[in-house]
């Protein structure tokens, strides 16, 4: 099935048939905003609107037949997918975020206050949190990795995981989801009354604020979750392209698989 790329900001807006020719117009470019589409038609009127995704399609969700939109502050994506923050619970709308630059965390014991401190530029959350989820097929055990940060330069590291069958039949995204959900759990805990999650799976965000249909046991409970803990905590979402060296990203990818004892 063939695609259209359509690059709304970038070196040079306009539709792209290959991601190759759209990655060229939008990487290094900081604020950077495209789409993938099924529908030339579509992408053409993305590419054309102005003020940022959401202006096809409303409020930042999918228009039928698209998918892997990216808006990008230094962060560059794959397949379409890049950073894009969401700045208000309830009515979505992106806008692009810088990312602190460093080196690659090998474990937990090489974060310092000020990589913590660093992450919140462009955040105006009390606390933030990285999360990620994983899978083992031979166990049939799904886990998540997450670090909860303070504006204080203190952190907690979040692992956990499980066996339900009814959950590990969703594979990582049940680990996905309860990654998201120690992390919002663990600040309700410490008094935080607003947080950012930073994630790389879509349903994060999706399903939480009711853009995507939760049909099974695992995301009807993350959906009733969200919805209870937004009654004293404001929650934000912010989409991070997974294996593009985001730090943070990557360290919590590997707490994820050392849950379920693949590292």
């Amino acid at each position: 099935m063939a695609f259209y790329y359509a690059v709304q900001r970038g070196k040079k807006p306009g539709v792209y048939n290959t991601w190759a020719d759209c990655q060229a117009q939008v990487k290094g470019f900081s604020g950077a905003v495209f789409k993938k589409f099924a529908s030339k038609a579509e992408a053409e009127a993305f590419a054309g609107a102005s003020g940022g995704y959401g202006s096809v399609g409303g409020n930042g969700s999918k228009s039928n037949g698209g998918s892997g939109y990216g808006i990008s502050g230094g962060r560059t994506g794959s397949s379409g997918s890049a950073a894009s923050s969401c700045r208000n619970a309830a009515d979505v709308t992106s806008a692009s975020a810088s990312v602190p630059q460093g080196p690659q965390f090998h474990s937990v014991s090489d974060i310092k206050p000020e990589d913590i401190t660093s992450e919140f530029t462009g955040v105006d959350t009390e606390a933030l949190a990285y999360v990620d989820g994983s899978y083992n097929i031979r166990s049939k055990k799904f886990g998540y990795g997450g670090i909860l940060m303070r504006r204080d330069g203190t952190f907690e590291i979040l692992q956990g995981s499980g066996t339900d069958a009814s959950l590990a039949s969703m594979r990582n995204v049940a680990g996905e989801i309860h990654g998201s959900m120690a992390a919002i759990r663990a600040a309700g805990k410490q008094g935080v009354k607003s947080i950012t999650v930073f994630y790389d799976y879509m349903g994060i965000e999706m399903w939480a604020d009711n853009k995507w249909k939760a049909n099974k046991e695992g995301t009807i409970e993350y959906k009733a979750f969200i919805s209870e803990m937004r009654n004293s905590m404001e929650i934000r979402f912010q989409k991070v392209a997974a294996h593009t060296g985001v730090r943070f990203n990557e360290l919590v990818d590997k707490l994820a698989k050392e849950s379920v004892g693949i590292l």
